[in-house]
């Protein structure tokens, strides 16, 4: 599933229960519900300024020469770029644990 046939699914329910609370499902075998804690976007944007706290901590660690934000951003571009991983993902962070999986949705989702 991507983002817009995420939103286009939500926003379908929304006309109908636009205060509905969001929950995850997980684990088929022993079904849970869970609350969403949070979103988390991991685009390329998200990814070098990862990147680019971790080289200024690598710096501060080291001792070694402060490298100006360009430098840091353009380092930090050039790894994420040539590591391969700039696919961006939606990731929803599971919250607390609400309990088991009622039957009804356990039933709709073929668990």
């Amino acid at each position: 599933m991507n983002i817009k046939d995420l939103i286009e699914q939500l926003e379908e329910i929304a006309e109908l229960a636009p205060n509905a609370e969001v929950r995850y499902a997980s684990q088929p075998n022993y079904p849970f519900e869970n609350s969403i804690r949070e979103v988390l976007s991991w685009d390329k944007e998200t990814m070098i300024d990862i990147e680019m706290e971790n080289i200024q901590q690598a710096i501060e660690e080291d001792g070694a020469e402060p490298m100006s934000y360009e430098d840091k951003r353009a380092l930090a571009k050039d790894t994420i770029e040539h590591g391969g991983e700039c696919e961006p993902v939606v990731y929803l962070a599971e919250g607390s644990q609400i309990g088991y999986l009622p039957e009804g949705p356990k039933e709709a989702l073929c668990w």
